[in-house]
């Protein structure tokens, strides 16, 4: 997770600015009908460079946590009751990275939730 770092011309954004754009984002999808609530169909567009490097993060770290997942299968290890605790004890750096992380991390303890 440590070599997922946002570009340089969005590390010194603040929370309120990278959240005004992805509330700006929100608004202008919210009217759009979406056929399962999220996902590819709801892409940043390029008016929106916050918002695109947001879903940029977010790939990379979820990415990654599917490649720690996938190598630790293909090794027939088992994945450890700490190998969540590991990944939530990241620290990003940039606000904008620690908001992308919260979006994955938020997404994975949902998932978890469902499945109990």
């Amino acid at each position: 997770m440590k070599t997922i770092k946002t570009l340089p011309e969005f590390a010194t954004l603040s929370e309120l600015e990278i959240n005004a754009a992805l509330d700006a984002y929100d608004d202008s999808v919210e009217e759009e009908p979406s056929s399962c609530g999220g996902g590819e169909e709801n892409e940043p567009t390029s008016e929106s460079p916050v918002v695109a490097e947001v879903f940029r993060l977010i790939r990379a770290y979820t990415d990654r946590m599917n490649t720690l997942i996938t190598e630790a299968k293909a090794e027939n290890k088992e994945i450890s009751e700490n190998f969540l605790a590991d990944l939530f004890a990241f620290e990003p750096e940039a606000p904008i990275e620690r908001i992308a992380f919260d979006f994955v991390t938020d997404a994975v303890l949902d998932e978890e939730e469902d499945e109990d």
